[in-house]
């Protein structure tokens, strides 16, 4: 694998640290509900931007803690394992929700 730098997934990165910050359950119910909130608030460039860089994140190849390194390097602090998931399905699902 090589190495990603934070600057190849600009809008990955705002994503994550603004959404998924620390209190991100404080402001909202469920994950699902921060990614309709980023999706009702954004551009549909930014939205369609923060597709195509999830998809370029999980096409690396990643194994699950690799990800989960590098979503935390980009600023996430959810888990899915909290919630029974995984960072691959995660990431597909925010991918999905973004094509709305």
């Amino acid at each position: 694998m090589s190495v990603l730098q934070m600057s190849d997934f600009p809008a990955l990165r705002n994503f994550l640290s603004a959404y998924f910050h620390q209190d991100w359950a404080v402001e909202h119910d469920t994950p699902g509900a921060v990614v309709d909130y980023f999706v009702e608030g954004e551009s549909a460039h930014q939205v369609a931007q923060l597709r195509d860089e999830i998809a370029r994140l999980l096409a690396q190849d990643m194994d699950e803690d690799e990800l989960a390194a590098q979503v935390h390097e980009l600023g996430s602090e959810y888990d899915p394992s909290l919630d029974g998931g995984n960072y691959q399905d995660w990431l597909r699902g925010i991918e999905e929700r973004l094509i709305a």
